[in-house]
């Protein structure tokens, strides 16, 4: 068994936080209004049904990824960057011209933020660590 490196070990820790918000969000919500704008909060932060489902698909691509570096450097750049789209999206939300359809609050932005950042360093680590795998078998050959 090959050792988990910390670049797995974040992967894991942010996909968990992901599929537990995103489960847990279900619970609150149900499915209806699925892309509605409404009063339902989750420990502070507004949820409907449509961001609940992006929660545990990202999580759950991260924790599908996290076993081969390869695969996981991919992985988390997608969740990264869908993350941080969604963050984009919550902000541009402020502008009442906007329709609110991931119904954001200030709160789920910033998790949307720390998650997304949190993926990108997965993938960053995960690429760094293939390089230093591929620097190690050259010196031992």
């Amino acid at each position: 068994m090959t050792r988990v490196r910390w670049p797995q070990k974040l992967a894991i820790g942010t996909g968990v936080l992901l599929v537990a918000w995103g489960i847990a969000g279900f619970f609150v919500t149900g499915f209806s209004d699925f892309a509605g704008q409404s009063d339902t909060w989750l420990a502070g932060l507004r949820v409907n049904p449509l961001q609940n489902t992006l929660h545990v698909v990202f999580g759950a691509l991260l924790l599908v990824s996290f076993r081969r570096l390869k695969a996981l450097s991919g992985a988390a750049l997608l969740v990264a960057l869908l993350c941080l789209v969604t963050f984009g999206f919550g902000m541009a939300r402020y502008d009442e011209q906007v329709v609110n359809f991931l119904n954001v609050n200030p709160g789920s932005n910033a998790l949307h933020l720390v998650a997304g950042f949190a993926a990108l360093a997965a993938a960053q680590g995960a690429a760094w660590c293939r390089q230093c795998d591929r620097v190690s078998a050259v010196k031992a050959a």
